[in-house]
């Protein structure tokens, strides 16, 4: 009879034990898409800062062209990945005496226009777009022009699956374009599909191992 409850406070046990393992995995699953979360603001934030000092140290003139230059840009890569419908528009306007921008994604509906921080407009997707877009459109605006390569860890993570093909199509033609190589760490095929040379790599019993795709 003993024996018996023994067991079973045992096989209690167990599955409590199994239970906060489920648990753990979950909490660490979650930490992980924080710190994710938590990259992309702060990539979002140094791209808006690297923004604001090209307008505050441009005169007035060729901060009109810079605007028109990247709204034009991210404009295309939107266009390009998500079809027709969006406008990047920038916004200048006087904060203590200095130029200040704000960018918003402008959707249409038929006749009807929605504004909306890149943030707010269609969910994450959009924002990987507008902060790949201007990244790039910085990089190329930039005097002096910098040179190498761009890399780039997980552009599109947040892009639904359905038009990551046109991110790929999208980098490639930009690739094309200026001559620039581009480095990418991605979970997405598509995005691996089109690049000239790609490597796997593989976990196996804690061990990575790369292979030449």
């Amino acid at each position: 009879m003993l024996l018996s409850k023994v067991e079973s406070h045992l096989i209690d046990l167990k599955n409590k034990y199994n239970q906060a393992i489920g648990q753990l995995s979950l909490l660490e699953e979650q930490l992980d898409k924080k710190r994710k979360d938590f990259n992309q603001i702060q990539n979002d934030i140094q791209i808006w800062q690297m923004v604001q000092i090209l307008f505050t140290k441009t005169t007035d003139a060729a901060r009109e062209q810079l605007k028109t230059r990247i709204e034009e840009t991210v404009t295309a890569a939107l266009l390009a990945v998500f079809g027709e419908g969006y406008t990047f528009k920038i916004n200048v306007r006087n904060l203590s005496g200095q130029p200040a921008a704000e960018w918003q994604v402008i959707s249409r509906y038929g006749d009807i226009e929605v504004a909306a921080g890149p943030e707010d407009a269609r969910g994450g997707g959009i924002v990987d777009i507008v902060s790949l877009a201007l990244r790039l459109s910085l990089l190329e605006l930039a005097r002096p022009k910098p040179g190498g390569p761009v890399i780039l860890d997980e552009p599109a993570k947040m892009v639904s699956a359905e038009y990551l093909p046109n991110v790929a199509e999208f980098l490639k033609q930009y690739a094309a374009r200026t001559g620039r190589q581009i480095i990418l760490v991605t979970h997405a095929e598509p995005l691996a599909e089109v690049a000239d040379v790609s490597y796997r790599v593989m976990q196996r019993n804690g061990t990575s191992e790369v292979t030449r795709a």
